[in-house]
């Protein structure tokens, strides 16, 4: 049976009636493997499992994106189109359910709702990119309007969003995969290594047992789908493996482990922080998690790397 905090992302219906765990851990002694193993070979070898390659990560990130972001393992390549309102195009591969699939696509790193799945194929196929392009560049602003139906000197063209799939992936979660907003000062964690393709067995069942201390329930550390899925970043910056999702954490503090509540408020969520009580609110249905090197945000409106420091505001 699956832990009842976690359940129910697909509807906001659900999303509403859920409490999401933060949990907080000193630290664990779990050793991690290498992030992006560079052998393809030998991954597949011993995985058998698709390797971290992909042709939309930048070859040679510039030097000053490597030292300002040194928690991403990769940074996907877009090419901007309207830096002001962080429109750009990519063409990567994403993995569905272990087998790679070229997408041609807009990435745009609004402050809400960040995506890399504005689908452009039948227009790349058709020859109309520059066109789409242009009016991107060009075009009225009307918030999402803007991309969906982009307008320029008369003319109008639909993109639809690709629905996501819950398996997708840039690198299998093998690596810690970040989307550089155009002035380089931010980047999205699009992608996290998880617990699953980075934890031997033995270390999950370590790290399930810690949790259980706290929840007073065990995760089940091969079956789990919440454990499993947990991306490993450092979100305190105190030098232990700290763990993610999109809208739930288990950030190290302390000797112990601590439980706090996501309560929805005033169309928003509330974030309460152990075991200082510290609290911070999210106006938005959506959790993307950026940092600009030195703290991660939730949603580019609270400040996760203060909330968990024991050096933080009261």
């Amino acid at each position: 049976m699956k832990y009842k905090i976690f359940q129910g992302y697909k509807t906001i219906g659900k999303l509403l009636l859920v409490t999401v765990g933060l949990v907080v851990a000193m630290t664990t002694g779990l050793l991690l493997v290498p992030a992006c193993a560079a052998d393809e070979k030998i991954i597949n070898k011993e995985m058998g499992n698709p390797v971290p390659e992909n042709i939309g990560f930048m070859k040679n990130p510039p030097k000053e994106l490597k030292e300002k972001f040194p928690m991403c393992d990769a940074f996907l390549n877009v090419e901007w189109i309207n830096k002001e309102r962080n429109i750009g195009y990519s063409n990567y591969e994403v993995i569905i359910k272990g087998k790679k699939r070229m997408m041609w696509a807009l990435v745009t790193l609004n402050n809400e709702v960040p995506s890399y799945d504005w689908d452009v194929y039948q227009y790349k196929k058709q020859g109309r990119l520059k066109e789409i392009f242009e009016m991107l560049k060009h075009g009225e602003d009307k918030g999402n309007i803007f991309v969906m139906t982009p307008t320029y000197k008369g003319k109008s063209v639909d993109i639809h969003q690709r629905s996501p799939n819950d398996d997708d992936s840039f690198a299998d979660h093998r690596c810690t995969v970040c989307i550089p907003y155009p002035d380089k000062q931010r980047v999205w964690i699009a992608e996290g290594r998880s617990v699953e393709q980075t934890y031997s067995a033995a270390q999950r069942k370590e790290l399930s047992d810690r949790i259980k201390e706290t929840a007073g329930r065990p995760f089940d550390p091969e079956k789990d789908k919440w454990l499993q899925s947990l991306w490993i970043l450092d979100v305190n910056f105190d030098g232990k493996e700290d763990y993610v999702l999109p809208d739930s954490f288990v950030v190290t503090w302390s000797k112990k482990l601590y439980l706090a509540d996501r309560v929805y408020k005033n169309e928003g969520f509330q974030y309460t922080f152990p075991p200082n009580g510290r609290t911070c609110y999210v106006k938005s249905l959506k959790y993307p998690l950026t940092t600009d090197g030195r703290n991660y945000y939730i949603a580019n409106q609270c400040n996760l790397t203060e909330l968990t420091s024991q050096s933080g505001k009261e």
